[in-house]
């Protein structure tokens, strides 16, 4: 069943974007120089385009810029006042500090129409602390010690120099070069391939800036699969809500980097662009069946947050952000009906509930060596005879093209299956009576030097060698696929249930799964733990088992229950996560934020999902310190705000062990529920209707 949304309207576009309009990417504002090369060669031209000079194919030539140097510093240290305010409260908060004494101002927050209030400059964050006391004493809560970019300072370089591979030295214009290959891509050594223009340049730091300017969906080639790419989510759907969404990112932050002289940079501070490198069939072609679509509200482009994995539930951007944008809400990340599809087992051959006995060495025999209906507690309890395994132990000497060896009547009846596969050959020179008496015990008679070799790979434990009691049929037909593992190694088919039936194993691509009549139907539990069942209703998006793994249909089918629950989001390896800290380490965290000498105690409020909102730390005096947002999980590393925690020990061997979910901010888009969305059925304009509530699709005229 699809979930139940209104697909979304394309409308005519009310905000005027120019067709293909062109970005300006900021690959690097650090380096003194690179090693280039140009596809199929080229020139090297100052800026107008005016050819300097000419590279061969795969010809290298470093471009380094003579700086007089280090540059400025460009990080300071500053003290935010309070979460992120509105524009009249940020205005009445800087009039409060100006009549005590401090020069504050405010700053734009990215993604959200609020503004954090900054005072103070500091070169280090120690020199912070008087300032920070003061406005502690005065009754200002929500304190926090944040780094800042400073502007530099345009610093003299010597010269922009290229560097040829025979160690040429020739002066280059100082205001920067542009690249231009013959073929598409321009090769920056030790960061990636770039189609479009691409140019190095002197910057105010004294370092050089790389600019790649090219139009919107080359751009999105490169930043789709960056961001969620088809190796861990192959969904076109899924695919094509994150085409969208990055491309309205980048259409709405326009100019966000406008005073580092392009319009947004390669990171996750905005999105992550990888050029040619990152480019992948799939995402290549969800951009181009959603070209020129972005999402709106209102008529102009959205904020298209996302986030990796929102941990079950995303939430409001008051929240993180402040501010108010409708389409920023919170929703849930769990189907209100999950999508099932039913299976049963061809045969029930048991009726018990508790089914400790169950191993995948007992399935796989089933599979192919053992009637099914062995498979019962009650049987498998009773004591094994060579009568019951001859059968068994004949069937799989013939699968291995084994010499056919009697089962043994004589002595021990798990050295006698050892025998029967020839395994007394491996020990004849290479064991030795001293690893022996190593690993077994003096009581233990018959072969111990075949023994040993057994404990010693795994196949039977040295418990067995003990006991009083003659092996059950379990530990028997347990012994058994041991040595079957040993001699033909089997891992099972595993893949990913689609909504067709079909299943998708890790980077592969959809593909039938036929079942045999006969099937033996099986659940795992999180713990590992196996149970025969006689039907399952599935989940689309649950990892099955099947035996055999390559060839023909499958006998055996294991449904694993996901340790990650039911939600769309279940599929990130962040789903759940656990962090511990011992009292040291989680201080020096908490000092780099704020000026604590100690913890003693945190306090959290939370909403009905679970989402801290508001966190106390209580200090060593018994001051406190109030945090928000996205700071919560900043003063704690944490990846996300939907935590609790415990504490064990006391003092300075107490630590603080955080048990959580999700990660990122909690906005918008979760990348992981739409790949989940996406295998329940749901089409990309659902997907996006379902995390921007209320947002609209128009396409760029």
């Amino acid at each position: 069943m699809k979930p139940c949304l209104v697909p979304a309207l394309i409308l005519p576009a009310v905000f005027a974007i120019a067709a293909q309009p062109t970005l300006k990417i900021g690959l690097d504002t650090q380096a003194t120089e690179w090693i280039i090369s140009l596809e199929g060669g080229g020139q090297v031209c100052d800026r107008t385009g005016k050819p300097l000079m000419k590279l061969a194919p795969e010809e290298k030539l470093r471009i380094w810029w003579d700086s007089r140097g280090l540059a400025d510093p460009t990080t300071e240290y500053r003290i935010q006042v309070g979460r992120a305010h509105s524009a009249a409260e940020a205005a009445a908060l800087i009039k409060r500090l100006r009549e005590l004494g401090e020069a504050p101002d405010r700053v734009k927050v990215p993604d959200a129409d609020t503004w954090r209030v900054l005072t103070g400059h500091f070169p280090e964050a120690g020199k912070a602390e008087p300032v920070l006391q003061k406005l502690q004493d005065l009754g200002f809560d929500e304190l926090w010690v944040a780094s800042e970019s400073m502007p530099g300072r345009p610093r003299k370089g010597r010269a922009l120099y290229a560097v040829t591979e025979r160690y040429e030295r020739r002066a280059l214009p100082q205001d920067g070069v542009w690249l231009k290959p013959v073929g598409e891509l321009t090769a920056l050594q030790g960061k990636g391939r770039y189609r479009g223009k691409v140019e190095v340049l002197p910057n105010a730091q004294g370092r050089l800036t790389v600019l790649n300017t090219l139009d919107l969906e080359t751009y999105l080639r490169g930043v789709v699969p960056k961001e969620m790419g088809a190796w861990e989510f192959p969904n076109l759907e899924a695919l094509k809500a994150q085409a969208v969404a990055a491309r309205t990112y980048a259409v709405a932050n326009r100019g966000k980097r406008a005073a580092d002289g392009f319009d947004m940079g390669d990171t996750v501070a905005d999105q992550v662009y990888g050029g040619r490198e990152g480019e992948q069939a799939l995402t290549d072609r969800a951009i181009q069946e959603t070209e020129g679509l972005f999402a709106t509200y209102g008529g102009q482009p959205i904020q298209a947050l996302f986030m990796a994995n929102c941990g079950g539930h995303t939430t409001n951007v008051a929240d993180v952000f402040g501010g108010d944008a409708p389409y920023l809400r919170a929703v849930p990340c769990y189907p209100a009906k999950p999508l099932t599809l039913a299976y049963a087992a061809g045969r029930t051959v048991t009726s018990e509930s508790q089914q400790p006995w169950l191993s995948w060495e007992l399935l796989r025999l089933a599979s192919a060596v053992i009637p099914a209906d062995w498979l019962s507690g009650e049987r498998l309890a009773r004591s094994a005879t060579s009568e019951d395994l001859a059968g068994p132990v004949k069937r799989l000497q013939q699968r291995l093209a084994l010499e056919l060896q009697p089962l043994s009547r004589e002595g021990n009846l798990l050295l006698a299956l050892a025998r029967a596969f020839g395994f007394q050959r491996i020990v004849e020179g290479q064991e030795r009576p001293q690893d022996a008496a190593y690993f077994l015990p003096e009581s233990l008679s018959g072969d111990r030097l075949l023994a040993a070799f057994l404990t010693q790979r795994g196949v039977i434990p040295a418990s067995a060698w003990v006991a009083k009691e003659p092996p059950t049929l379990r530990q028997a037909l347990q012994t058994l696929g041991r040595l079957w593992q040993e001699l033909e190694p089997f891992t099972p088919g595993e893949g990913t249930l689609l909504q067709d039936r079909q299943v998708r194993r890790k980077r592969g691509g959809p593909e039938p799964l036929p079942l045999a009549p006969d099937l033996v139907l099986v659940e795992e539990a999180p713990d590992g733990s196996l149970r025969l069942v006689a039907k399952a209703d599935i989940q689309v998006g649950d990892r099955l088992k099947w035996s055999p793994g390559e060839e023909g249909p499958a006998q055996v089918l294991v449904r694993r229950l996901d340790p990650d629950g039911a939600a769309w989001d279940r599929y990130n390896p962040m789903a759940h996560w656990r962090v511990d800290y011992a009292e040291a380490d989680l201080l020096a965290l908490v000092r780099k934020r704020i000026n604590a000498p100690g913890i003693r105690d945190l306090k959290a409020q939370y909403n009905d999902q679970g989402r801290v909102l508001d966190l106390t730390l209580i200090d060593s005096l018994g001051t406190s310190h109030r945090v928000r947002g996205m700071h919560i999980r900043g003063l704690l590393g944490l990846k996300d705000n939907v935590f609790r925690w415990l504490t064990v020990g006391q003092g300075a061997k107490r630590r603080w062990i955080f048990y959580g979910r999700g990660w990122g901010h909690g906005l918008g888009m979760c990348q992981t529920g739409a790949y989940g969305m996406a295998l329940e059925g749901a089409s990309f304009q659902q997907i996006l209707q379902h995390y921007y509530p209320g947002m609209a699709l128009q396409r760029i005229e």
